[in-house]
């Protein structure tokens, strides 16, 4: 599979593999892949023994890195994969999870 990308993606690029060097952002995304039902942020972090404040501040990385989309439905914020994200710059990736 070939990968038509450009020196301007290179920014976002960086980004992508800056959220993906922690540990525990990996292991948010292995959760949200292996429970494709929408969750809520907090049951992400309940689940991966995390607080409130340490959950905020991976799913902000991985949010700003394009890698998930975080929207809000009545008083809790959701998290949800960006696949197109992965699928253009890591093809494969979230099937070796």
């Amino acid at each position: 599979m070939t990968i038509k990308l450009t020196s301007k993606d290179d920014e976002k690029r960086a980004k992508i593999f800056k959220a993906l060097s922690e540990v525990k952002r990996i292991e948010m995304i292995r959760y949200l892949v292996q429970h494709p039902e929408h969750k809520t942020c907090g049951e992400v972090g309940e689940s991966l023994g995390m607080d409130k404040s340490n959950v905020s501040y991976h799913l902000k990385i991985l949010y700003e890195a394009d890698l998930i989309h975080i929207y809000r439905r009545g008083q809790n914020k959701y998290g949800q994969l960006r696949e197109d994200t992965f699928n253009a710059f890591l093809p494969g990736f979230l099937d070796s999870l």
